[in-house]
């Protein structure tokens, strides 16, 4: 096998290795393994009417006889073509085959016609009811001939013979933003390896609609559009700034844009926040990214901002010790106060019952990958959660993996948005809770302690390229993984395939599947996961196991 290039994950249910054809009737006897392209009955090539439904190998009971039957529609042989896995073909099915629920194409003929290429690859990547995913196995290493099936092509020089065969038109960066992380481009792909993601679909569809990649840098490119305008695009390839006819585009350091929207003007643009920063005739200075304490604000021209459509300024440089940084939020000090914002607090040993204050909140609160809004802290609740006020003077509920839900507001129409009901509720729910929690949790570090004494001395192997786990010596884990990760408490994170992350015990018994991009584990029996989205989740680790 040359290369093995995988388009689209495998399809849950599927297989790369399906059961052979059997042959219906005569009891069921699997044909003989024949290496011949397919014949008609009477000897001749086989060829494909316009009223053919589909193909199979079929026996007339005498000796191994194969034969390519064409099955129209109307003959009830065609309804035993549903359970067919797999279909074997040579040059047959190559171009034109009307069956978009292709999920698997497997390619064994070297070609140097890249529209024959395109129209192998194309029998598996038409879009159908009920079809999520495709695979692509090229075992003659086609991909590396013509490039991946989003690549861009000059048609009129491969006609001429001008457009050398195997010459891409992607450059590297251009490939990098579009069809890799930059954690996968430093993965050496052996031949033997496990397959790995190289596009999803929606990322094909994507690069197929902009006519030239001009330049990327961090998560963002900027693109020209088939019309000749040109635009800013995230890895997602959504548009971040309206297409128009710009006189210059440049990608500067911490995702802000310089653009030139006339010819005599000047913009800086906050591609993270989608915000203009400064425009006009006599803009001056660039604008600085500055980091505190892990968080992300611009500093121009000595006004110091936020990285949000609100706008949130000063008129000068605060201190790093005017900010408490929380993880999912951050608070700012603020010498101003908000108006109407209201601040809740516990009573000391009051068994979770709160009270409001008597003054309005001087703490103007950021959260994490927020940049849409500025916010003012309302109340600091049990089970890392807390409720703020936006600009509209509604309140929320956030919790740490920053879901926002609407609590009440200022000018209530009911008790259900009156802070007066709300914040005794919640707050004695949350209180109550987090006690139970507390218990759980107390008990479940007793057991992962006993469990983790049973375990023995835990070391970690290696065999060739991949790893596997020891306990006093014995092995436990025989080497199938990628990689796996330091033991924490009585549980360790495996990868199984590249960037696809799950747990297992010191036993080896996997907990949690390896779907997961990335996979932390605490101390307390807790894995909080990351999805391919970047949604994270929080799995208990003793639950699940049991």
């Amino acid at each position: 096998m040359h290369s093995l290039a995988s388009l689209f994950p495998l399809k849950e249910g599927s297989t790369s290795h399906p059961d052979p054809l059997t042959l219906r009737g005569e009891g069921g006897n699997r044909p003989t393994r024949c290496s011949e392209p397919l014949r008609s009955k009477d000897g001749g090539p086989s060829k494909v009417s316009p009223g053919c439904a589909g193909w199979d190998r079929l026996g007339d009971g005498l000796g191994d006889g194969l034969a390519a039957t064409c099955l129209r529609p109307a003959d009830r042989l065609a309804d035993e073509l549903d359970p067919i896995q797999v279909l074997v073909n040579v040059d047959i099915f190559s171009e034109g085959f009307d069956c978009p629920d292709v999920e698997f194409v497997q390619l064994a003929r070297p070609t140097l016609s890249l529209a024959k290429y395109l129209q192998m690859v194309g029998r598996g990547l038409r879009v159908a009811k009920g079809k999520k995913n495709c695979v692509i196995i090229d075992n003659v290493g086609l991909y590396r001939v013509f490039g991946l099936p989003s690549q861009v092509w000059n048609w009129n020089a491969m006609f001429e013979g001008k457009l050398k065969v195997g010459k891409k038109k992607e450059t590297a960066k251009e490939r990098e933003f579009f069809l890799m992380s930059k954690v996968q481009d430093c993965i050496q792909i052996h031949p033997d390896s496990e397959m790995m993601m190289v596009m999803s679909h929606e990322e094909l569809l994507q690069t197929l609609q902009y006519r030239e990649f001009v330049d990327s840098k961090g998560e963002f490119a900027i693109i020209k559009l088939p019309d000749g305008k040109m635009t800013v695009v995230n890895r997602q390839g959504e548009q971040v700034l309206e297409p128009g006819d710009y006189y210059d585009m440049k990608l500067l350091d911490g995702n802000i844009l310089f653009y030139r929207p006339r010819r005599k003007a000047i913009c800086y643009y906050d591609l993270l926040a989608k915000a203009v920063i400064d425009d006009g005739t006599n803009v001056a200075g660039t604008p600085q990214v500055v980091n505190i304490k892990g968080w992300e604000f611009i500093e121009y021209n000595d006004i110091f901002m936020s990285r949000t459509q609100e706008e949130f300024s000063l008129p000068y440089r605060p201190s790093q010790y005017d900010f408490l940084n929380y993880g999912y939020y951050m608070i700012y000090r603020s010498r101003l106060s908000a108006s109407g914002c209201q601040v809740w607090y516990y009573y000391e040993g009051s068994e979770g019952k709160m009270r409001m204050g008597q003054e309005e909140s001087r703490n103007v609160c950021f959260l994490r990958n927020d940049y849409e809004h500025v916010y003012w802290l309302c109340a600091i609740l049990y089970g890392e959660r807390i409720v703020v006020m936006d600009s509209k003077q509604d309140y929320y509920l956030v919790d740490s993996s920053l879901k926002k839900t609407y609590i009440g507001c200022n000018q209530p129409k009911n008790e259900n948005e009156d802070l007066n009901f709300v914040m005794p509720r919640i707050g004695k729910k949350y209180y109550q809770e987090a006690m139970l929690q507390k218990k759980e949790m107390e008990a479940s570090e007793l057991l992962l302690l006993h469990e983790k004494s049973e375990a023995g001395h835990v070391e970690l192997y290696q065999a060739g390229k991949k790893w596997g786990l020891k306990v006093d010596g014995k092995v436990i884990v025989p080497p199938l993984y990628h990689h796996i990760a330091l033991p924490v408490g009585a549980y360790c994170a495996f990868e199984q395939i590249p960037r696809h992350w799950g747990v297992m015990t010191l036993k080896g018994k996997v907990i949690v599947d390896a779907k997961y991009e990335k996979v932390e584990i605490r101390d307390n029996g807790i894995a909080v996961v990351t999805g391919i989205t970047g949604k994270t989740q929080t799995i208990k680790l003793l639950k699940v196991k049991k």
